[in-house]
């Protein structure tokens, strides 16, 4: 069986955060997302020397949160210490691994994180959005699976991925599904670029039309074409334009993991979106 791409929402939205992730340094800084007793405090996350992602935060005007779920975790610099052998981590968990277990996903698939993302620019050394930028939803982040650990079933997991909060606070799922996917070491298509990562701003992960009025209306390059029913939510606008591409829009937020396909084209052009597109540490 081929390799399958996922779309996966993840990081600050409307319901949850309330407020865009920002881009800055023209990097993609997607904020996890508030988690109460996750023991992972905003003010220990690393944006830079002098910034803790609490600093950022307040920068922009987000002030109601103090912990975190770090999930999917992509960027080494985020935290203090790393081990050596650290790879990018992602959980899922409930009604959407369901979704990913039911689509046959694990080794070799390759999960596209998006989000909402806003501009922020530094005014008297601090953070703000720029007011005229538009919100977009944006390709922030990869993960291509190397293994697929069932922490519902207690599967063994590596001593060094115990911190991460599908693990460490594995109680908190009860009976639901829940796993934990660790990423390759290295790329199988480019080696030289590791299994996981966090992008630099590149228009072309921006999913969300140019021009377009409201951030979920996208425009997908023609590798799309057919696939509207691989989409996990209800398609409410799928135009195929002359030029090839797709205007399209969901009702809706849908289950977080949004698309799944093993389309050769589809896959080829995640495939050279992570090989093309810079990222950062």
């Amino acid at each position: 069986m081929g390799r399958k791409v996922i779309l996966s929402r993840k990081g600050f939205d409307g319901t949850t955060g309330g407020k865009p992730s920002p881009i800055m340094d023209d990097k993609f800084v997607s904020l996890p997302i508030p988690r109460a007793d996750s023991g992972d405090f905003y003010k220990n996350l690393i944006y830079s020397p002098t910034k803790s992602y609490l600093k950022v935060m307040k920068d922009l005007g987000i002030n109601l949160y103090s912990e975190a779920h770090l999930d999917p975790d992509l960027q080494k610099s985020i935290k203090k210490e790393r081990p050596n052998n650290w790879r990018g981590l992602f959980g899922q968990a409930g009604t959407s691994q369901g979704t990913l277990h039911n689509r046959d996903v694990g080794k070799g698939d390759i999960f596209l994180f998006f989000g909402w993302f806003k501009e922020a620019r530094k005014i008297n050394g601090e953070w703000k959005y720029n007011k005229t930028a538009p919100d977009i939803h944006a390709i922030f982040g990869y993960l291509e699976v190397d293994r697929v650990f069932d922490i519902r079933a207690r599967n063994p997991v590596p001593s060094w991925t115990k911190y991460h909060p599908h693990i460490k606070k594995r109680k908190d799922y009860g009976n639901d599904r829940n796993s934990v996917y660790i990423a390759t070491k290295a790329f199988s298509t480019h080696s030289d670029k590791p299994g996981w990562g966090s992008f630099m701003y590149d228009e072309k992960l921006v999913l969300t039309k140019p021009t377009a009025k409201s951030r979920s209306f996208w425009e997908l390059p023609p590798a799309f074409r057919g696939e509207q029913d691989q989409f996990t939510h209800d398609i409410k606008i799928w135009n195929e334009l002359p030029n090839g591409k797709i205007e399209m829009q969901t009702n809706g937020r849908g289950d977080q993991e949004m698309y799944i396909s093993g389309n050769p084209e589809v896959v080829a052009w995640a495939e050279n979106l992570i090989t093309s597109c810079l990222i950062y540490e």
